[in-house]
């Protein structure tokens, strides 16, 4: 067997408490920026530069995908996806708790 199939069968081998244990003390920390709305996690650092968070108007908050099954993955049809500008119209319960959550971050950043 090669050293990295023996490495490999050995990782396999090991519990979760083992492997988190060796991730604590032995891998290599990242910082991760998550919204605070979707709970979505990026690295805060990548080879592009900072993550910061923005605003699009014309994102598609609620994505359209077809597909599905082993190994097709789902693919986006952004002609049948909902734009955050669009929301309001189509999903106003959705649109409403987007607001509420908005507005409950900006009474925890206003004196900021």
């Amino acid at each position: 067997m090669s050293k990295y199939r023996e490495e490999s069968h050995a990782r396999k081998q090991e519990t979760y408490e083992e492997r988190k244990a060796k991730a604590l003390t032995d891998g290599a920390r990242v910082e991760y920026l998550s919204c605070p709305l979707c709970g979505r996690n990026q690295p805060l650092n990548t080879y592009k530069g900072q993550t910061l968070f923005q605003v699009k108007p014309d994102y598609a908050i609620i994505q359209v995908r077809y597909g599905g099954g082993r190994g097709i993955g789902f693919f986006l049809v952004l002609e049948e996806s909902t734009t955050l500008e669009d929301l309001r119209s189509e999903y106003p319960e959705v649109a409403d708790n987007l607001k509420e959550q908005i507005s409950r971050l900006y009474e925890i950043f206003k004196d900021i």
